[in-house]
């Protein structure tokens, strides 16, 4: 009788064990996808125009951080990388 109490009480605790875990995975799933979707919003604030860039691309670049962010303003400036940083 204590055998069966035992493991009556063993396969419960595995089955509670494994139900929290599929709660624990999905919830952490979530948080992931939370966490990856919240990185895609969080465009660049600022971006280097290099001289290795066509003019279609610095044009580009310009055109993408306009969209993402509304009423910028943009400064082009000449200096070296160390004035930048």
């Amino acid at each position: 009788m204590k055998d069966i109490i035992l493991m009556a009480a063993v396969l419960g605790a595995f089955g509670f064990g494994y139900f929290l875990m599929i709660r624990l995975d999905r919830f952490l799933d979530e948080n992931r996808n939370a966490i990856k979707s919240e990185m895609q919003k969080n465009l660049p604030s600022c971006v280097m125009l290099t001289e290795e860039l066509s003019e279609e691309e610095l044009v580009e670049e310009i055109r993408c951080f306009r969209e993402a962010h509304k009423g910028a303003y943009i400064l082009l400036c000449d200096g070296t990388e160390q004035d930048a940083s």
